[in-house]
């Protein structure tokens, strides 16, 4: 996929930082559960983290120039990690067992509530992880700029 026009998304970037680090997610919640253990699925919170390696990673891949078109893309990478997680989640729970009819609403309230809180904190995880690592790029270029001024002047 090329990018030609400063504005358009590196999807690549996007689609291929979410699902690699949602995969070894995925591995481990299945690899678990089909041990016996399907609760391991309710430890989901936890790896919302993953959206931040994930903003980092799609920042520094990322082909577009543009800056913020760069944290728009780690921005939707972790929201769509988010979204993997939640409805993996949504999967799992009915494996743990049985769900009482008068606990079916709670169920869906709490698949709900996980769905867009998973979304919601992977991309804010993933959108400060790729400001954090914009703005160590932007540092070490100014150092780079500074020392070549320094070395043409002699110092």
């Amino acid at each position: 996929m090329e990018i030609t026009a400063n504005t358009k998304l590196d999807i690549r970037s996007i689609v291929g930082t979410s699902f690699g680090h949602f995969a070894p997610w995925l591995a481990a919640v299945l690899l678990i559960t089909w041990s016996g253990y399907p609760g391991v699925v309710c430890i989901t919170p936890m790896a919302w983290l993953l959206a931040i390696p994930t903003g980092m990673i799609c920042s520094s891949r990322s082909r577009t120039q543009k800056f913020s078109a760069r944290l728009l893309e780690a921005t939707l990478a972790g929201g769509i990690l988010g979204l993997l997680q939640g409805l993996l989640f949504f999967i799992i729970i009915p494996i743990m067992g049985p769900i009482k009819p008068e606990e079916e609403a709670n169920q869906m309230t709490l698949n709900l509530i996980m769905l867009t809180a998973g979304v919601l904190v992977a991309a804010v995880l993933s959108l400060f992880s790729a400001i954090s690592m914009e703005r160590r790029k932007k540092r070490e270029a100014d150092i780079r700029i500074n020392e070549s001024i320094m070395r043409d002047q002699g110092f």
